[in-house]
């Protein structure tokens, strides 16, 4: 039963941000769904700029640029607890980023805007991580 609803949970996501996003893959997903930035990166939108501005929403942002052999993957697999009204939530978010992207982009590409750090350079994050902090 949890299974089913997994796998309904990330077909209703592919059905209805179908017109919005690329998906790779002809096939009807299972439990998880991909999609790409290909049409966002026409306006320089890319997959973590959306992730990013995703968190602006509330919502914690998908798995990206998984899998390796899709360029600008975002990975969303929603879980089986997560209700109808939360998807519809989710579903929102992304086609008002996905119409951001077209629109507005900077506002896609400076997010997110609600946190009390913005951008971090994710490359320096990487090479000098900081594992503590003092409060």
């Amino acid at each position: 039963e949890a299974t089913e609803a997994a796998v309904l949970n990330a077909r209703l996501i592919a059905h209805q941000l179908a017109d919005t996003y690329d998906k790779p893959f002809d096939a009807p997903p299972m439990h998880e769904v991909v999609f790409t930035d290909k049409r966002q990166s026409r306006k320089g939108v890319h997959t973590l700029d959306i992730a990013k501005r995703l968190i602006d929403y509330g919502f914690h942002p998908m798995t990206i640029y998984f899998p390796l052999i899709v360029q600008g993957a975002m990975l969303i697999e929603p879980t089986e607890s997560v209700g109808r009204q939360e998807i519809q939530q989710f579903v929102d978010a992304m086609k008002s980023i996905a119409r951001e992207a077209l629109e507005d982009p900077e506002m896609v590409l400076n997010a997110p805007h609600t946190t009390r750090i913005g951008r971090l350079d994710e490359a320096a994050a990487a090479r000098k991580p900081v594992l503590r902090w003092k409060l």
